[in-house]
């Protein structure tokens, strides 16, 4: 991320409620969020239910709306098996070469497929890359979606095997309302889980959704 870009993203987090715009969690309690992007993968998706399922531990999805519409069973599995579920556009396109009115059409189409599928009208959104403009900004405010970010970001989606993600779950300091940010079209992020959760075990810090810290969707 670019430094001005940091600058734009702790102006944002200043000037907008939490509700509205967040980058992490309540300072006041050691809780964590994992979230995945990019799916679900019909592959990887499956799998790592499978994992949270048997550590017991929830997490938020940001679905892209063309891989929804693929998938439809996945989606409705990650919301029956507790997880909650937010939208990251309908198919990621680069952030510079799309419009406002491109991004929030997309927006609008991807929410009313996951209404369709799970009676949910989510209103937790991921911007692909994390990047916005003020049209998208004030497009997503007007719609009254909450913009979820991230504070942790061990890239995973650049790895070629899992030993660093796996050294970064053993080891990473994480903050009281840290978000992560994994993708669950990559198989790495399965290996994520399961240090993570012995850490939470041992009581470092307790895992939740976003939904812990936002109130809920109308």
């Amino acid at each position: 991320m670019s430094a001005l870009r940091q600058v734009l993203r702790r102006g944002l987090e200043a000037a907008l409620p939490q509700e509205r715009f967040l980058v992490r969690g309540p300072s006041s309690r050691m809780e964590v969020a994992l979230t995945f992007d990019d799916g679900p993968h019909p592959d990887v998706t499956p799998r790592l239910l499978d994992a949270l399922a048997h550590q017991k531990i929830a997490a938020t999805f940001f679905v892209i709306g063309r891989e929804a519409e693929r998938y439809p069973a996945l989606v409705r599995r990650i919301v029956a098996e507790g997880h909650a579920l937010g939208h990251h556009s309908w198919t990621h396109s680069e952030p510079s070469a799309t419009s406002s009115a491109s991004l929030l059409a997309e927006i609008d189409r991807c929410r009313a497929l996951l209404h369709e599928l799970t009676g949910i009208w989510s209103d937790r959104f991921r911007p692909p890359k994390g990047q916005l403009t003020a049209s998208k900004l004030l497009g997503l405010l007007h719609r009254r979606q909450r913009v979820v970010l991230w504070s942790e970001d061990p890239r995973d989606y650049a790895l070629s095997d899992s030993t660093p993600l796996i050294d970064w779950s053993n080891s990473a300091s994480l903050s009281p309302g840290a978000i992560v940010l994994l993708h669950d079209c990559h198989r790495w992020c399965l290996d994520a889980v399961e240090p993570l959760a012995q850490r939470a075990a041992r009581g470092e810090f307790r895992l939740v959704t976003i939904d812990a810290w936002l109130p809920a969707s109308r």
